[in-house]
């Protein structure tokens, strides 16, 4: 009997960069079976939520906060997440201007089926992270990718982004701290795209997840652009600044009509977030100190990673400056991105991400973590470029 046919929403979720995170699996499962494996893939770094967070939570369940919580969100929550964002860009935001989501990830997808359709153009910024080409195309959208320059650090280039702009652009989707790259854009470009955006009726959607893990400086947003916020959305979450990737709380701020479809879609998908997650929630973003910690604690583990890799002859990197990766360009080594991190895996027992998954222009690039404690990460850089040298020394001999 052949198989019933799905929609054609299931092809554009599961397009070729949905496939990075094969090479993770397939380590997780081999540490699953007792192999001694250095996981440098996924971004969920090795820390624990702070103990406050988790006592708060358990104190919630006990208290009897297990019902259904507002589609929007717990007020209160919301009122804690507006006093952060309004510390956090200068400005004043409302609870009004809130709505809480499953995680950035959820806030994301939520947001571009509710914001594209069939016909739009979404302009995102390569490399992205790799979930990007199906959440902004799950409506219908087509992505349009702008490449950023290595050589650059991957900074923000608006006259490449407004030569992709045409009538039919709906959407520019900005992400700093930028995961993979690690680039911090420049608030004054920031500003400049925020006012480009709202002459031309252009969504401007900042993606913020990492704006705890900027290590030169303070974080940047569009959104402290106080006349252009009408179309604008900000999407974060406590996943990263405070090590909750697994307790899914993540959160959208936008303008009024943009909150209430949200809000509309919450009914229709998920029905609110758990409450006792949303109540802890609050204790996580009135505790100051974690996130600040954090930062100091991954711009070491950064150091560490990439003092390591400058070892190397073979493999090349332009200093991130936020978030908690390493693009490293393997080209030299004579394999692709992908050719690297599976024998990697192989050979020297490292599980990092192969490139491709965040964009055609750097298949020949690994995304590697800076997820552990130092002398993990020492013992990694070591694999990688005892691994990348051996590599290079065989293209080496067999072009002579």
């Amino acid at each position: 009997m052949p198989e019933l046919s799905l929609s054609s929403l299931t092809t554009r979720i599961s397009g070729p960069a949905s496939k990075a995170w094969d090479v993770g699996d397939v380590a997780s499962k081999r540490m699953l079976a007792g192999e001694d494996i250095i996981h440098l893939g996924v971004g969920d770094p090795a820390l624990d939520t702070p103990e406050e967070v988790r006592k708060a939570m358990f104190d919630h369940v006990a208290a009897g906060k297990t019902h259904y919580s507002p589609l929007a969100g717990e007020y209160d929550l919301r009122e804690a997440i507006a006093s952060h964002a309004s510390g956090l860009y200068h400005r004043e935001i409302k609870a009004e201007e809130v709505v809480i989501c499953n995680g950035a990830q959820g806030a994301l997808f939520a947001t571009f089926l509710c914001l594209t359709e069939k016909g739009d153009e979404v302009i995102v910024l390569e490399p992205c992270y790799a979930p990007y080409p199906a959440v902004v195309t799950a409506a219908g959208a087509t992505m349009v990718p702008v490449v950023l320059d290595k050589k650059e650090g991957y900074s923000l280039d608006l006259e490449k982004v407004k030569a992709a702009v045409t009538d039919k652009t709906k959407v520019i989707l900005v992400n700093s701290p930028g995961n993979p790259s690690g680039a911090v854009f420049d608030q004054h470009v920031l500003n400049e795209l925020a006012e480009y955006c709202k002459a031309r009726s252009i969504w401007l959607v900042s993606d913020e997840v990492y704006w705890s893990l900027c290590f030169e400086g303070d974080h940047n947003s569009p959104y402290q652009v106080e006349s252009c916020r009408d179309n604008m959305i900000v999407v974060n979450s406590l996943s990263k600044s405070h090590a909750m990737t697994g307790w899914r709380i993540g959160w959208a701020i936008g303008p009024a009509h943009f909150i209430a479809s949200m809000t509309s879609l919450s009914q229709a998908q998920y029905f609110g977030i758990n409450q006792f997650v949303q109540k802890a929630a609050i204790t996580a973003l009135e505790d100051k100190s974690t996130s600040s910690e954090f930062k100091g604690l991954f711009r070491m583990r950064r150091d560490v990673l990439c003092q390591g890799l400058r070892g190397c002859n073979y493999v090349d990197f332009a200093v991130p400056k936020g978030g908690m990766f390493v693009l490293l360009d393997v080209s030299r080594t004579g394999l692709s991105g992908k050719e690297f991190a599976e024998q990697l895996l192989d050979e020297e027992q490292v599980a990092v991400v192969p490139g491709f998954g965040f964009g055609p222009s750097v298949s020949d690039t690994v995304r590697v973590g800076f997820l552990h404690d130092p002398s993990l990460l020492r013992e990694a850089a070591e694999r990688i470029v005892r691994f990348a040298t051996r590599k290079a020394r065989l293209v080496t001999e067999t072009q002579y």
